[in-house]
């Protein structure tokens, strides 16, 4: 794109709202797997606890707030690049 264009490359920005939801649902997939995994381990006893009550409490909700936040700039991307497409069209 020319330097003085103004605009989106609306194929990469869909390619990227397509990377970004496939992001998101992987990390969603591998926390459901480890917090699966993390519960089923055979492990007691007060290390056992803090370690899981520090997953469960702090790192899934990260986790989860880093997938919420891809989706909702994919959905806003998604947006802006299909009105870059009506305004171009």
């Amino acid at each position: 794109m020319s330097a003085n264009i103004q605009g989106m490359d609306t194929e990469a920005a869909f390619n990227l709202v397509r990377l970004m939801t496939n992001d998101a649902e992987q990390i969603d997939t591998l926390s459901r797997g480890l917090t699966s995994t993390l519960h089923s381990t055979t492990w007691y006893g007060n290390d056992a606890n803090t370690f899981r009550g520090d997953w469960d409490g702090q790192y899934v909700p990260t986790l989860q707030q880093i997938t919420n936040a891809l989706r909702e700039n994919a959905t806003t991307l998604q947006r802006q690049a299909e009105d870059q497409v009506a305004a171009s069209s």
